[in-house]
Parts: structure tokens; sequence; C-alpha cells
């Protein structure tokens, strides 16, 4: 357990009880950081699998925490203004932001990707990253205490797999970014590192295997065997392996730690 009171953490795309969103929310709060947890809440829209939590799972996710819920489109500047506000207005300060809002919307290969599920995948996962650390960065600056800041970007940045060119490249981008912002940042006291998770046991990883046994024309069971194959480890993580790397790096063991993109595969690249 990391010692963690008095800080205020902000973890976005926690809207779903059983995802990472969720399981870093509660972790954070088990060591007594107040939180906000964050998500769209909106509307599914007609690209697939860009469904969204409802309000109300989101608010049982701040009840879990004893926290805050808040309303974010992160693709969206003034939303994300708006957000950062609402927490500072609860909590006075903002001391950790987890970046862990994203979606694959409609992967398919390139040839036949529609544009727009291509701008709308990187315009959750990439830009939104980039946008929450922007307005996140000035209480923590202003406050002088500095702050941690950890992006969830994903194993596909470094070892993608086809049909998910658009959602790779926006991850690829979330470590990039990390790694030069880490440098901008250093001088307040601000960490910034990534987490690369691999497969999650997560409702948007079966969805996924679904997808792929669909398209190969394969039993479910066997794309999930095949997948589980690849792991050293004989597993999927769960979302409270993700969780509890981030507690580690948000706080202060990890102070001399940043500008880092870590694998949490279970050994997956390696094969």
């Amino acid at each position: 357990m990391y010692n963690l009171k008095d800080r205020v953490a902000l973890v976005t795309g926690a809207g779903r009880r059983d995802g990472i969103g969720a399981a870093i929310a509660r972790r954070l709060a088990h060591d007594s950081a107040r939180v906000v947890v964050a998500d769209i809440c909106a509307p599914p829209t007609d690209l697939p699998n860009a469904g969204n939590p409802p309000w109300e799972e989101l608010q049982a996710v701040a009840s879990q925490v004893n926290g805050l819920a808040v309303r974010v489109d992160v693709s969206d500047a003034a939303s994300v203004q708006a957000m950062v506000a609402q927490t500072q207005e609860a909590f006075g300060r903002l001391d950790i932001l987890v970046n862990n809002a994203g979606a694959a919307i409609a992967p398919s290969p390139v040839v036949f990707m529609e544009e727009t599920a291509w701008r709308r995948t990187l315009d959750i996962n990439a830009t939104g990253t980039f946008l929450c650390c922007k307005f996140a960065l000035a209480p923590m600056i202003d406050g002088g205490r500095g702050g941690r800041i950890v992006n969830i970007a994903s194993i596909a940045a470094e070892r993608p797999k086809p049909n998910v060119s658009a959602y790779a490249a926006s991850k690829a981008a979330v470590v990039a970014l990390t790694r030069s912002l880490a440098q901008e940042v250093a001088q307040f006291g601000v960490t910034v590192n990534a987490v690369l998770p691999g497969d999650v046991d997560t409702a948007m990883k079966r969805w996924g295997l679904a997808l792929e046994a669909e398209s190969f024309s394969k039993p479910y069971d066997e794309v999930m065997a095949a997948a589980v194959a690849h792991i050293p480890l004989g597993r999927f993580a769960t979302p409270e392996d993700v969780a509890e790397l981030v507690a580690f790096l948000v706080s202060d063991a990890a102070s001399f730690i940043t500008g880092q993109a870590y694998n949490l595969t279970g050994g997956r690249e390696l094969t």
C-alpha cells in the first residue's frame, strides 16, 4: 500500500465497473487518494464498439471510491477544461492524472477502414490524452507540489496486429507524447509515464476476441486459447494488475521515474 493521503486523483475512462479505469480508481482510493472518475456517458454512435457506459454506472464507480463522478468527452477541449475545473472546485487541487479513456472503433484492414473511424479513434486516444495532460498540468504546476501523470497506452504501440492500425497508431502517439512531455515538465516536479497493457480481461477485450473469431470463422474458445498460448505467464491480465503498476507510478516510491513506458503483458511480446 502506498500513502496518497491528501492527494487528488483524476481517472478518465472509469465508467465500467469491471474496467481498467474503475480498478485504478479503487486502488488509488485504497491508498487514501481522493478520486474523481470521469467518462463520456453519452448515447452510443452508429460506429461499432462506440457504446458508452451509462451515467448510473459511472456514479456507481464513484460511490465505490467515495469520490466524484464527472461527464467528459476527452476529445473536446471545453469538456476537458470543465472536468478539471470541477475537480478543483470539489477538492481544491489536482495531483494525479491517469489517462485511461480509450477506444478501438470499427477496426478493419486499412483498405476498408472508414475515415470517420480512423479520426475518431485518434481523437479519443491521442488527442484526448494530449488535452487532459494540457489542462491538468496548470493546477499541478501552479500548486507547486509537482504531480504524476500516467498514460494508459497499449502493447499495440510496439507490437501491433493486423486490422488495428488506427488503434496502434494512436497508442504509439501516446507513448511518444509521454516521453516528450516528461522532459518538458520535469522541472516542475511532474513525472509522466506510460503503461502498455497487453491482453486484459475486460469487456472490450472480449469484444475484440469475438470480432476476431467472427472475422476468421473460428470458435471463440479457440481464439481465446490461442491468445493465452502466446502469454508466458499463461493468463490474461486483470484490471487490478494494471492498477497495481499505476499505484506505484503515482506514489513517492516512483519519484525518480519519468518518461518510461512499461509493458504489462505477462511476457507476450517476448514470444
